[in-house]
């Protein structure tokens, strides 16, 4: 049993050794059809380099600068209460958001529509087809309302004519068009919208007899598209390094692209930080409309003032009084004036209609207020920021809402205490006037008057001042606002193209230039049902296999001669050769043979082995076992005699009245298996056959017997106790897969001792000429 074991080990790792060898083997066998495969391949790989245009990889980086105003006002913030991590929460910048906004299609489809890159225009370079940006023969619009509802790509060629015409056409959907005009500009009427067509400014003479062909994309296609390609993304966590990038075969495209993202990314930022500038200048310039009307008013009171009264030096009197009002008389001014903005400020606040707009804080001396103020419009621009870029039931959304909310509040309560505070300090003020007033009562009537009148018209002017001071600082806050980025790396190609890579274009064509062919043969070979080499059959039979026998050319049945050195005759010695060695000082002579089937030729083999252990000078007998078809006599064109059948189940004969010349050679006699019985599996089992082939082990040096296939009947396993050795034989192209399976059965059950296999009709050819003996027949 051990040595069973160590014999399956040593077949199993032959099989493995001998699956390489049946790689190179199809490797060899087609080898013409590899080299066809790897030229088409490699053929088909050049062919593609040469039709691609080489690809770049373009990129740019900016840096998100930090905003002043924020780091400003986070002392000032520290001190109001009832924000919790609010400050510290929307003070750090968040890139993370700042590259969502870059990848909006709002903002990729505003750049389309800038460069116009929904249209873009090709021609063909040699086996090349480029596009052209930016140097467009023609210039290409449509209108951007109808253009957003194409639901396909417009595509038609622009073809001069002969006669200085320009012939177009092309297709939308599956509706064709054409059209020639003779003049630019011009309109071209397709199935979708109107084209308007003319000649660009840097139209190229060069390429008069040029075709162009325009390819139109809906604006929100191309922007699907684009953002697909588009790679954004920062360049650490630690810092706020975004770098922008996409892949192109045209360079400048790909660059004016990133440039024009970059800067309708700060153009956005700067319009987000203006915002409050804005709504500041707005409010500034109403209330001056306000105040220059008042203004207005006093002034002209004054003036009728003194016309009535006649007045012409009381001017001088008034203001020496008005100089020893004093500090007292200022203040109340100033608080009169914060009093009036803080109602400006809190009527506009509790105004519905601006509700989702900035708060002014313009003229406010009260810090904190104005602290909450702006972190209420910083809070609002990133609320407005985020709210473009996802949807209403974003978490982050609905709490930047529920802050607004809240700080809106917290401004109303602060806007109340600031009014409380300054109408205290004004009422305080106010007594200190009534000791002015007290003083005035001892003036003329007439200067009285007066002075009450220039006392509003002063407030008036101060106020007036003050306000157009305000709007110059607002507007000088909008002409420098910075941008919110840095672009502190250009957008720059890499030095080579990233595609088409040759060498691995060519690589992996030459690849599958050897896979498929050998994908196609090895999937042939695993579809096929019979095994067709000696290589397959050694690779899936765990019995040894002993000899080989090759295709015959000849016709005749027995093919080995004494002088000839052909092939098959070769094969046969070696087979000879081969169970010699292996029974070699041994007693053993009865050489069983069979197969799964017939037709696989275990007649030819066994009557040519016989035939070649004859000439060896041995004495040999040819016995015929097959005995529900026995052919032996008709195989050898001998007349048909008593057999083993009949001595087994008639009286009186005797082994040596069955043995019969076979005319081929005086040491080679044959036994016939005699008449078809009844009964042939109990007559193989009776004793008087062992009696008979123990006479004839004495008489012979070498018994072949010929039996039925064991894939038909059973009565080969009856044999075994006969045998000394089993020839299985195989039939190359014949036999079918399934059958090894049977082999591999009686090997792990050794139903037959000392099995082995020969494979028969191997075709020689495709084995690099055979074994090169080169002589011949003879």
């Amino acid at each position: 049993m051990e040595n069973k074991k160590i014999t399956q080990k040593t077949i199993t790792a032959k099989k493995d050794d001998l699956n390489l060898k049946d790689i190179i083997t199809i490797f060899t066998k087609h080898w013409k059809w590899f080299l066809l495969s790897v030229f088409l391949f490699i053929s088909a790989g050049v062919l593609y380099i040469l039709v691609k245009n080489p690809v770049y990889y373009v990129d740019a980086s900016i840096l998100l600068k930090e905003d002043d105003s924020k780091s400003k006002a986070s002392s000032a913030m520290s001190m109001i209460s009832g924000l919790g991590d609010l400050g510290s929460m929307m003070g750090s910048k968040n890139v993370d958001n700042e590259v969502g906004v870059l990848n909006t299609r709002m903002m990729m489809k505003e750049a389309i529509h800038d460069l116009n890159l929904n249209v873009i225009c090709q021609t063909r370079e040699g086996l090349k087809t480029v596009n052209m940006y930016p140097e467009f023969p023609y210039i290409i619009s449509v209108d951007s309302a109808q253009v957003d509802t194409i639901k396909d790509i417009i595509k038609f060629t622009i073809k001069p004519t002969k006669d200085n015409q320009y012939e177009i056409s092309g297709k939308y959907k599956s509706e064709k068009f054409k059209t020639i005009i003779s003049n630019f500009p011009a309109v071209i009427k397709t199935p979708a919208i109107d084209v308007n067509i003319d000649k660009s400014p840097v139209y190229n003479l060069q390429r008069e007899n040029q075709q162009v062909k325009v390819t139109i994309y809906n604006p929100n296609v191309m922007t699907y598209l684009l953002n697909k390609e588009m790679h954004i993304g920062a360049t650490s966590k630690k810092t706020t390094i975004i770098r922008l990038g996409l892949e192109a075969d045209n360079v400048k495209w790909a660059q004016d692209l990133l440039y024009t993202l970059i800067t309708i990314f700060n153009k956005e930022a700067v319009n987000d930080k203006n915002l409050e500038a804005l709504n500041t200048a707005a409010f500034v310039d109403e209330r001056l409309a306000v105040i220059s009307r008042e203004l207005e008013t006093v002034e002209r009171n004054v003036e009728k003032y003194k016309q009535e009264n006649n007045l012409t030096d009381i001017e001088s009197e008034v203001k020496l009084f008005l100089g020893q009002m004093g500090e007292s008389e200022t203040k109340r001014i100033e608080t009169q004036i914060q009093m009036n903005m803080v109602q400006f400020l809190e009527d506009y606040v509790q105004n519905e209609k601006n509700k989702d707009k900035m708060i002014p804080s313009v003229g406010l001396d009260d810090k904190g207020l104005q602290a909450i103020i702006l972190k209420y419009n910083e809070l609002l621009i990133d609320r407005n920021s985020l709210e473009n870029t996802s949807s209403v039931t974003n978490p982050s959304l609905q709490l930047l809402n529920a802050q607004l909310a809240t700080m809106r509040q917290n401004i109303i309560s602060n806007i109340k205490n600031v009014k409380g505070s300054l109408n205290v300090m004004y009422q305080d003020l106010k007594g200190q006037d009534q000791i002015m007033n007290n003083r005035i009562k001892s003036i003329p009537r007439q200067e009285r008057e007066y002075i009450e009148i220039a006392r509003q018209k002063e407030i008036k002017e101060k106020l007036y001042i003050f306000l157009l001071q305000k709007r110059e600082e607002t507007n000088l806050n909008l002409a420098s606002t910075a941008p919110k980025a840095k672009t502190i790396d250009v957008p720059m190609p890499t030095i080579k193209p990233i595609a088409p890579k040759k060498l691995t274009v060519l690589a992996i064509m030459m690849i599958l230039g050897f896979a498929c062919p050998f994908m196609f043969f090895y999937l042939k070979q695993q579809l096929k049902t019979k095994i067709d080499s000696k290589e397959e059959l050694e690779r899936i039979c765990e019995a040894e296999i002993i000899g080989e026998i090759c295709q015959s050319k000849s016709k005749e049945r027995i093919v080995v001669k004494k002088d000839s050195t052909s092939p098959e005759v070769e094969l046969f010695r070696l087979l000879r050769a081969n169970i010699l060695f292996k029974i070699k000082g041994t007693d053993k002579k009865v050489i069983l043979i069979t197969s799964t089937i017939a037709g696989e030729g275990k007649t030819f083999v066994g009557a040519n082995l016989a035939l070649s252990m004859a000439l060896t000078g041995k004495k040999v007998l040819l016995a015929g076992l097959d005995i529900r078809k026995p052919r032996l006599a008709e195989y050898l064109d001998l007349p048909k005699v008593n057999g083993i059948t009949n001595y087994l189940s008639e009286e009186g004969l005797s082994p040596e009245n069955l043995i019969q010349k076979s005319g081929i050679h005086p040491n080679l006699e044959i036994v016939q298996a005699g008449a078809v019985p009844p009964n042939p599996n109990e007559l193989l089992m009776e004793d008087g056959l062992d009696e008979l082939f123990n006479y004839y082990r004495t008489k012979y040096d070498y018994i072949i017997v010929d039996t039925a296939p064991v894939g038909i009947v059973s009565d080969t396993f009856l044999l075994d106790r006969l045998a000394d050795i089993t020839l299985y034989v195989s039939r190359i192209g014949y036999v079918h897969k399934d059958s090894v399976k049977n082999i591999n059965t009686i090997v792990e059950k050794d139903s037959l001792k000392n099995l082995y296999v020969v494979a028969n009709g191997v075709d020689l050819g495709e084995k690099n000429g055979g074994y090169g003996y080169g002589y011949g027949h003879k």
